[in-house]
């Protein structure tokens, strides 16, 4: 999206609410003028007038009348304000929030922590120019009528006061370019430190163990030096710009001073007269910074636009300035309850030779077709890098497909969108749990029953270890809560799963985390339920077992597939991997003998 687009639809985007700011900052901007026109007449008065001190106090009434009003509309204006920057805000973060999630899996151009900072930064940069546009009316209104009234007095005073509005747009645009890679580097530099911080408190175990700390602070130095750096050259260089259009505006108005001293000495200048030329000369002069400044903020809005347009998928850029309803005074509706509907219960699910390869790497998947019918349950299995997991993450659209296509009772459906409960739900190898209640993180803030709570617990073989947790399902758990093991939180994530009632289920390899024992157990209460629909990456035999169809992959292909049995007798990768299987089982159960041993011992 160019700049120019971008600002038209941000201006367009609730206009109404625009003109009203533009409108009421206008009219606070504006005010001054009548209060030059209260100065000129309060000195004007003085030496005719001196002697009458209740005429002389009629223009100054005037001046706190016109005082006390501009506070007034400063409150009403200010109001109206900050519901517009908060509107602009809110639709900004919440695009960008909407893109993100359109990303297929783990995809994203940007890192969490660079993502953090282009959801403060870089919105806050929008937010300020356009206030800069809000205040662009009343000022130019201001300086417009200001130097038409000025000009009316003294043409040739006027006419010195135009030379700073000259000078100053011509240093910001010669500045630009300098402006924009500043405030490029500060911005990646941010966005770099941001994401080291966010990585080394997700990776502190790992960190003690690896006894890297003085090496993560040497790093965090390093970081930090480098975004202070750019940081000191950015703001220095907009503070620079700033001092510098103030230099240029007080020189002039130093120099219009001068001349209206001189033209007073001459007669030709009241004392009224420089009283008013005074009052609009310092509105005058900001509003000429204003105006010089906004052309050095147009030029860095371009970095703020082009990092904020990064976390949308090609050619969603447009995206980001998408119109939707924002609830700044009231609660939001309710999310929709997504209902089943009949004809898209599933019936069959077919794969045609879908493809995905990494970028900048041979590895993947390719031409993988299947079909299942409902009531099934598939197996995938293979070595480590056969191209599992990446199978069911392209399956899912978490990986856009390069090849291929998904059908779903016949109909050619878009996974990413289309395979999302209540249609399919999914239990990744590594899932993660918020920090909150175990309730809320099986529930995810869905209103079911407890009977269904129940069920889903059940079925994730959890009840033993909600009732060691102190306080149950309330038990606060996650990153600043209890911290579970990784069966747990792999079981955690599949009641989370069957809570949402699917028609098709996905598991990634829960054997991960699961002891066998544990994951047979779940197993066979979950076929114990009627016509349930499952797709499960898996090696272990407690799954190979219950499998209807075991699809065996290899190099990123379909290697085999068939019945265990059939497989068992005719392919020698099946044979490896269930030889495999057969002497991991044998030497965990070594293990625990010669650890029972040692114990009795």
């Amino acid at each position: 999206m160019t700049v120019s687009r971008f600002i038209q639809r941000l201006f367009t985007y609730n206009i109404s609410l625009f003109i009203v700011n533009g409108l009421l900052w206008g009219l606070f901007h504006s005010l001054p003028l009548l209060l030059g026109f209260g100065m000129k007449w309060f000195f004007d008065r003085v030496p005719v007038q001196s002697h009458d001190y209740l005429w002389l106090a009629v223009p100054l009434i005037f001046i706190a009348l016109v005082r006390v009003s501009r506070v007034g509309v400063f409150f009403w204006a200010f109001f109206k304000w900050v519901t517009y920057i908060y509107d602009i805000q809110a639709i900004l973060r919440t695009n960008m929030l909407k893109g993100i999630m359109r990303w297929p899996g783990r995809n994203l151009p940007a890192s969490p922590g660079e993502a953090v900072s282009r959801f403060r930064e870089d919105v806050d940069e929008v937010v300020e120019y356009v206030e800069s546009w809000v205040d662009f009316w009343g000022r130019l209104a201001f300086a417009v009528i200001s130097l038409v009234i000025m000009a009316k007095i003294n043409w040739q005073i006027t006419l010195v006061a135009l030379l700073p509005l000259i000078a100053v747009t011509l240093l910001n645009n010669l500045s630009g370019n300098r402006a924009r890679r500043y405030g490029q580097q500060n911005r990646e530099a941010t966005g770099r430190i941001t994401s080291f911080i966010a990585e080394s408190f997700g990776a502190v175990q790992a960190l003690k163990l690896g006894q890297a700390e003085e090496h993560v602070h040497k790093r965090f130095v390093e970081l930090n030096e480098s975004r202070r750096q750019a940081a000191l050259k950015d703001n220095l260089f907009k503070q620079w710009m700033r001092s510098l259009n103030q230099y240029v505006l007080s020189i002039c108005t130093g120099i219009i001073l001068l001349m209206c001293a001189s033209a007073m000495k001459a007669g030709q200048f009241t004392v009224g007269d420089f009283a008013l030329f005074t009052s609009y000369l310092s509105n005058i002069a900001f509003s000429i910074s204003l105006f010089g400044y906004m052309v050095f903020q147009h030029k860095r809005l371009k970095v703020s636009l082009d990092r904020m347009s990064i976390l949308f998928r090609p050619g969603e850029q447009e995206r980001i300035m998408e119109f939707s309803e924002t609830h700044l005074y009231g609660d939001p509706p309710e999310p929709p309850v997504i209902k089943k509907d009949p004809q898209e219960r599933l019936q069959t699910l077919e794969v045609k030779e879908l493809s995905y390869t990494y970028p900048n790497s041979e590895n993947g998947i390719a031409d993988v077709s299947f079909t299942m019918e409902r009531g099934k349950f598939v197996v995938i299995t293979g070595r480590i890098g056969s191209g599992k997991s990446t199978l069911v993450r392209t399956l899912l659209g978490l990986l856009p497909k390069s090849g291929g296509a998904v059908h779903w009772n016949g109909q050619e459906v878009d996974p990413a969108s289309f395979l999302i409960p209540p249609r399919a739900a999914y239990t990744p190898q590594v899932p993660r749990l918020f920090s909150d209640t175990l309730r809320e993180n099986i529930i995810q803030g869905s209103p079911s029953s407890d009977e269904i709570l129940a069920r889903a617990v059940r079925l994730a073989v959890m009840e033993k270890d909600i009732e060691d947790l102190d306080k149950g399902l309330e038990t606060f758990v996650g990153p600043r809560g209890v911290m579970l093991s990784g069966g747990q939180i792999q079981r955690a994530a599949t009641a989370r799963m069957m809570m949402t009632e699917s028609d098709l289920f996905i598991f990634d390899d829960l054997s991960s985390a699961l002891d066998v024992e544990t994951e047979k157990q779940l197993w066979e209460r979950l076929f114990e339920e009627r016509d349930v629909t499952c797709i499960a990456v898996s090696h272990r035999k407690a799954a190979l077992a219950q499998a209807d169809h075991i699809i065996v992959m290899k190099d990123g292909r379909i290697e085999a597939e068939g019945a265990l049995s059939d497989l068992l007798a005719t392919n020698s990768e099946m044979q490896l991997l269930w030889q495999g299987e057969t002497s991991e089982a044998e030497d965990t159960a070594s293990n625990e003998s010669l650890v029972t041993t040692t114990s009795i011992n």
